[in-house]
């Protein structure tokens, strides 16, 4: 169950490259949507990212001295938080080198942390782990930018031990009355770096990767104004954004990113599966 428009792996590591420096500087260094309760929620961004990293480590179900592979681990910000309040080990990885140098040196510098958290450069679609190595794994907004996501949820499912755990926050294509039922988002987008697996499919996804949902939540109204968020971000950066990436493609991305908040095929979704036992 692949998407037709598949992204690409090296257009995403170019992506990545090109903005990692840039986002270092915004948020603590954290990647991904922000999630809020309701309407009445008036938390900052910085709050209500760190709440969706809660979310996720909360599906997670972390217990001390437990094994974690944070897939697509950005700048490492989720693994530093999780490592810090679960006493677990921490292996996380990118297909950015740049993203894993700057997620290293954070590791590093953090203090109680040496030794239980490192970073490196992999791709997530072929492991280089054996069978079982890890009790969880989680990703944040990683699953969309593969260009075969059941061959990498597969490869999860190897590498976690039986009765090991899976928390996974992606952006995806909510289910719409008006719903063609082709399976694509209806949005345009000349990105490159990412493709939807609607919210209704993901259970028979994870299910044909051998693994068992738990969950399957659709968390798109709590999650929709993290796009404004990313847009303010981005004019704050401005300069620097231009400098890695040009004029034209900031325009793009910063035109696509104000368009988000107000496109209802493009969703969020927040995962928990477990590895059968035997």
């Amino acid at each position: 169950m692949t998407t037709e428009n598949a992204p690409s792996s090296s257009k995403v590591a170019d992506v990545y490259d090109e903005i990692t420096t840039v986002m270092a500087k915004l948020w603590n260094g954290n990647l991904h949507y922000g999630y809020w309760s309701g309407p009445d929620d008036d938390s900052s961004f910085e709050e209500a990212v760190d709440r969706m990293t809660e979310q996720v480590i909360r599906r997670l179900d972390p217990r001390p001295g437990q094994h974690v592979l944070d897939v697509g681990c950005g700048i490492g910000s989720p693994a530093l938080q999780l490592a810090r309040d679960h006493q677990v080990t921490i292996k996380g990885i990118s297909i950015s080198s740049r993203q894993v140098a700057l997620a290293n040196e954070r590791a590093r510098e953090a203090i109680g942390l040496a030794g239980s958290v490192s970073f490196e450069t992999v791709d997530a679609m072929s492991l280089p782990y054996p069978d079982g190595t890890f009790d969880r794994v989680m990703s944040l907004e990683s699953m969309m930018h593969m260009p075969d996501k059941l061959r990498a949820l597969k490869e999860i499912t190897r590498v976690l031990r039986p009765g090991g755990r899976l928390a996974l926050a992606d952006i995806a294509q909510p289910s719409l009355p008006d719903d063609g039922g082709d399976g694509q988002p209806k949005a345009e987008t000349s990105d490159e770096t990412y493709s939807m697996v609607k919210i209704d499919e993901y259970g028979a996804l994870l299910r044909e990767a051998g693994l068992e949902p738990l969950e399957v939540t659709d968390v798109s109204d709590q999650t929709r104004r993290s796009s404004r968020h990313f847009v303010a971000g981005a004019e704050d950066c401005r300069e620097e954004y231009v400098r890695a990436i040009g004029e034209e493609e900031f325009e793009r991305r910063l035109e696509e990113g104000r368009r988000l908040e107000w496109t209802p095929e493009i969703g969020y979704v927040l995962i928990a599966a477990r590895r059968p036992e035997g």
